[in-house]
């Protein structure tokens, strides 16, 4: 019954994520769109308002929608493991890995750990989907998913180009996890100690999301820059270290930051979405029992 509970626990998570995933998709979409858009042309547009005016004249309002078949399905695929994984491994690290020894000297390390298990697992999964998505939002005009592999004339071709851009999605989904269970758990950490309490309400998780949401930005988005770079349209071909010292030396490190208000208003929506149910599902599920065997 117990194991139940915990499965059940998981699979509620599951169907959680994938339903965010539907509901935040038309809001989210557009502005990923924008921001896709603006990293990987930078220098055509000024402000966001700019980008979002380009993509209306070049492909219309649904221009705004371009790559929403890849990026839906990937997202909904991420947001089916990615909630069981948050609230599984931590315990399962916490139980079965680490010694309580270590554990004691470094509290937070099951949630590293946890943010490298899950990068590095999804990595093969996402980048094909991530790489078609880019493809398509950075296009010049409206085109057919199906082009992206009419363009390619092998298998090989194919893969290789479903695959491009994978150092950076490497370093970028490390960094994105890594960085946001680590500040996700010291932040709730450090505001539950403030309050004297365990409870944290709705507007105190969307503050400590958001909070979060500035460091994982602040750590991520050079690696999604560059990410962009190698997976756009008119794609650079460039390696990525190469792209990081030629866009560092020209253009100085806020280029790499391009967009970088349109992926927090992205984060604050889904911190409302999703900050409260997480982590009372986080809570109940390290609280639930389980055998050390």
């Amino acid at each position: 019954m117990e194991r139940w509970d915990r499965t059940s626990q998981l699979l509620i998570s599951a169907a959680i994520g994938v339903s965010r995933t539907i509901g935040g998709l038309p809001l989210e979409h557009p502005l990923d769109t924008i921001r896709t858009r603006w990293q990987a042309n930078p220098t055509y547009s000024r402000n966001a308002l700019e980008v979002a005016r380009e993509i209306y004249r070049s492909k219309g309002i649904l221009g705004f929608y371009s790559g929403a078949i890849p990026n839906t399905t990937r997202r909904a695929i991420k947001q089916t493991y990615r909630w069981p994984m948050m609230l599984f491994f931590p315990n399962f690290y916490r139980n079965h890995i680490l010694p309580s020894r270590i554990q004691q000297r470094y509290p937070r390390l099951p949630k590293i750990l946890t943010g490298l298990s899950i990068a590095n697992f999804e990595i093969l999964i996402i980048n094909p989907l991530e790489r078609v998505k880019v493809w398509l939002m950075t296009s010049p005009k409206r085109i057919s998913l199906l082009e992206f592999f009419r363009q390619r004339v092998n298998t090989v071709d194919i893969v290789r180009e479903l695959y491009r851009g994978t150092s950076a999605v490497v370093y970028r989904q490390n960094v994105s996890w890594v960085t946001f269970l680590y500040a996700d758990e010291l932040t709730k950490t450090k505001l539950r100690e403030y309050k004297k309490t365990q409870d944290l309400n709705h507007l105190d998780l969307f503050l400590a999301g958001m909070i979060v949401g500035v460091v994982n930005t602040g750590a991520m988005m050079p690696f999604d820059y560059v990410k962009t770079q190698k997976q756009k349209f008119f794609q650079n071909n460039q390696s990525m270290f190469e792209i990081f010292q030629t866009t560092f030396k020209q253009d100085g490190l806020s280029r790499f930051y391009v967009g970088w208000k349109i992926y927090l208003v992205q984060y604050a929506i889904v911190a409302i979405l999703t900050v409260n149910v997480l982590d009372k599902l986080e809570q109940k599920f390290k609280n639930s029992p389980v055998n050390k065997s």
